[in-house]
């Protein structure tokens, strides 16, 4: 956000590098190179130092018991038998689709 409100500002007052006799296109360009060169500089910055402080969390381990273990089967069983009668209509070939028109 820094990065685009910078570039609109530096839109706005390259206006007045016409007084300075510079043409203001090649003043603009010059300068929204540098500072778009400086940004990819911080975003790799940011990016290296996050992944040298990065420091991983304890995996947590999820034991499940047999009776849950069912549980889920079964209510995954129950949603596949509600979704079968909408994939029946699958096998029929589509209806035609209207032709539109290029204007």
């Amino acid at each position: 956000m820094e990065y685009l409100t910078s570039v609109e500002a530096l839109r706005v007052s390259v206006g007045l590098e016409a007084y300075a006799q510079r043409d203001p296109l090649v003043q603009y360009k010059s300068k929204a190179t540098e500072m778009f060169q400086t940004l990819l500089e911080d975003v790799r910055h940011g990016v290296i130092s996050r992944v040298f402080t990065f420091s991983p969390r304890q995996a947590i381990s999820v034991s499940l018991t047999r009776e849950q273990i069912e549980a889920a089967q079964a209510a995954a069983e129950q949603a596949a038998s509600t979704i079968a009668p909408a994939e029946e209509n699958r096998g029929n070939p589509p209806a035609q689709k209207k032709k539109r028109r290029r204007h």
